[in-house]
């Protein structure tokens, strides 16, 4: 995509933070669940299925919009 003014670029611009947002926080999850099994580990059991779901809906690693289809 061209930027042909300066509309277009602040688009995009804010497009890229966007997509950077997003990849930061499924980043966090990733390390979130990794930190979880860990921790389960050390206490010698693993995590169930509903533990990892849990790790992965935490309210504060979600998105708050949903994506466009212009992003997808």
């Amino acid at each position: 995509m061209q930027c042909k003014n300066r509309l277009d670029y602040e688009q995009m611009v804010k497009r890229i933070r966007r997509e950077n947002n997003r990849m930061l926080l499924h980043r966090c999850q990733y390390y979130l669940l990794q930190l979880a099994r860990e921790v389960a580990e050390a206490s010698e059991r693993e995590l169930t299925a509903r533990e990892c779901s849990n790790v992965l809906a935490n309210n504060k690693y979600l998105l708050d919009y949903d994506m466009s289809n212009e992003e997808v």
